[in-house]
């Protein structure tokens, strides 16, 4: 296959490949000597680094054994490998997204309602958590993982937050003061945006560029993210952002102001 791959769908799929295997207890080198491939070839596979051919996809899931649901769900990966506009995963699968943030220099997100994980206070969290109604006893272990998960995540070498006022509610006060001090990191930057009606009408999104001018924008949908690399689409949003931006930035300078 020699036609340029959407980059959230090979990464997708490359993760899938992966999980097939190590859920197996199959160790990378060892797989590949059974499969008759190199270690890097596979390695690239699970990488994104080169996309398999059909019939070397399926001959890896026949090696495994995978169940008909297992087979469905990869080769369906692998057919929009070549897709331009769009491919979807569960809400509750932050994997794709973790491995964009490793391959982008850029990120531009949009948070009208919650403060991005990244950016969180324990405070902030913990109050999310209670909102939602999540188990007194299960609090506690989510903020453990989402530290884990903090300590395990690549940043982009660039990023630029926009916050509407009513993401920052939950703790006000304490996610307010980490704001201030995060935005000391040259490579973040991060702005609150004023809650107009125009405002509370744009659902949050995410825009990611890679190394070759690479764009593709993440949104949730449903109980799903929807992830798009489609040229005018992606142009929408970045002229979105670009308004949204030019709000925050006038906010900012009347506060700064105001202060002075």
């Amino acid at each position: 296959m020699t036609t340029p791959k959407s980059l959230p769908a090979l990464l997708a799929f490359s993760s899938a490949l992966r999980a097939v295997r190590t859920d197996r207890e199959q160790g990378l080198r060892r797989f590949a000597d059974k499969l008759g491939v190199s270690a890097q070839t596979l390695s690239n596979w699970e990488t994104g680094k080169r996309a398999p051919a059909i019939d070397e996809v399926a001959h890896l899931l026949g090696f495994l054994r995978v169940s008909p649901a297992e087979h469905q769900r990869v080769m369906r990966l692998w057919h929009q490998l070549d897709s331009p506009t769009f491919i979807e995963i569960p809400g509750t699968d932050t994997s794709l997204q973790q491995k964009l943030d490793e391959f982008a220099v850029r990120v531009w997100e949009w948070a009208p309602h919650t403060v991005p994980e990244p950016l969180q206070t324990v405070e902030y969290a913990r109050a999310i958590l209670q909102r939602d109604q999540t188990p007194l006893d299960d609090v506690d272990v989510e903020l453990f993982l989402r530290q884990a998960r903090q300590l395990d995540r690549k940043q982009p070498r660039c990023r630029t937050v926009l916050l509407s006022h009513a993401a920052l509610a939950p703790a006000p006060e304490s996610q307010l003061h980490a704001i201030k001090t995060m935005s000391d990191r040259p490579q973040l930057r991060i702005m609150l945006v004023p809650v107009t009606g125009t405002v509370r009408t744009i659902e949050p999104f995410t825009i990611y560029e890679t190394d070759s001018k690479a764009f593709t924008v993440a949104f949730p949908h449903h109980d799903n993210v929807i992830f798009v690399s489609e040229r005018n689409l992606v142009q929408s949003y970045r002229s979105t952002f670009k308004k949204l931006e030019r709000e925050a930035i006038d906010h900012v300078d009347r506060r700064e102001g105001m202060r002075a």
